[in-house]
């Protein structure tokens, strides 16, 4: 089939994550980020990385007293304001890549570099740019990727990063996450497959609050990226002001479920009322499932950002068996490179 080296990729997920966690509780490779000696974090990366600089701020927000923001990293080039550092501060700048080499984030990271600045630099490329130039190289290798598509890349890197910021209570829910996933593929692949088949969507949207909204809108690139499809992401409640115009039996949703559960089978029960096939993934899935045309449950022992990984599986397979469906190439997408490098012109 086509895509044969994405979805080899997406599968052997929850098998990256086991051997990066056994990594990890050995004591290997583990760089120790001491996040309580820095007086703010800037996280940054682009594409599908900031979208994982989203999520880890998340994370890393509801763990530590001190300010954290996720930017992408081309803003540090273009808009200087975004990164200035007050006088006398620490900060502790995390860049993201997979490859180590994007553009962007190189002259990011060379810009953010001053005595009062730490970077961390996250690859999963060894002797990448990035890892050379870091002041802390952190290589995430059960990350690495022969595919396009960032899959692997993504879940390996967030997990490594939430597990180094993670308390004890983090890490052991952590460690539950590639049985879950496991049996989340084992259980859920085929109703996702039959789903995306349903008909031809012509328009895809995910919708998530909290944690979980860094999730959709990397779900929402993966819909665009693999099957080359509209598709586009929301706070959960946001939709309702305005976009959701667009909503139709042309539509599928994905809903991530929202922690407040009243509300959130309120907006399925509209959004299913304008006509739209409805896909909700989470802890509460199965309270939909009188509503949803699918509902994919995550575990009831894990947060929303503990299960982010495995709230990303079902939206990356939709991805995947939409581009099929729609006669594309995952492996092949269209306008896209593995590693984004831009030259500076005066023309």
């Amino acid at each position: 089939m086509t895509g044969k080296t994405t979805w080899g990729e997406l599968v052997s997920q929850p098998d990256a994550w086991e051997h990066l966690l056994a990594r990890l509780d050995a004591g290997r490779d583990v760089p120790t980020l001491a996040l309580g000696s820095f007086d703010e974090v800037l996280i940054l990366g682009s594409g599908t990385s900031y979208y994982l600089a989203l999520a880890v701020a998340d994370w890393v927000s509801r763990r530590i007293p001190v300010p954290v923001r996720a930017i992408p990293s081309c803003e540090v080039v273009l808009d200087p304001h975004q990164a200035k550092l007050a006088p006398g501060r620490r900060r502790l700048a995390i860049a993201i890549s997979r490859s180590g080499e994007s553009s962007e984030l190189i002259l990011a990271a060379e810009a953010l570099r001053a005595p009062h600045t730490r970077v961390l630099g996250v690859s999963c490329c060894a002797d990448s740019s990035l890892l050379k130039m870091a002041d802390q190289p952190v290589l995430i290798a059960e990350g690495f990727e022969h595919g396009l598509i960032m899959l692997r890349s993504f879940t390996a890197m967030l997990l490594a990063l939430q597990y180094l910021s993670g308390s004890a209570q983090d890490r052991a829910a952590l460690r539950t996450l590639p049985a879950a996933g496991r049996a989340l593929l084992a259980a859920h692949t085929e109703p996702v497959r039959a789903l995306a088949r349903r008909r031809s969507f012509e328009r895809f949207v995910y919708l998530a609050s909290g944690a979980s909204y860094p999730i959709a809108v990397e779900a929402s690139l993966k819909a665009q990226e693999m099957s080359i499809s509209t598709s586009e992401a929301y706070h959960s409640l946001e939709y309702r002001h305005g976009p959701m115009a667009t909503a139709g039996h042309d539509t599928l949703l994905t809903l991530f479920c929202p922690p407040d559960t009243a509300l959130g089978l309120s907006l399925a029960r509209d959004m299913k009322g304008l006509g739209a096939t409805l896909l909700v993934v989470g802890r509460d899935a199965e309270r939909y499932a009188g509503i949803a045309d699918l509902a994919v449950p995550t575990p009831p022992g894990l947060d929303d950002g503990q299960a982010s990984l495995l709230s990303l599986l079902p939206a990356q397979i939709l991805a995947f068996e939409t581009a099929l469906h729609n006669g594309k190439d995952p492996d092949a997408p269209k306008n896209l490179n593995k590693v984004v490098i831009l030259e500076r012109s005066d023309a």
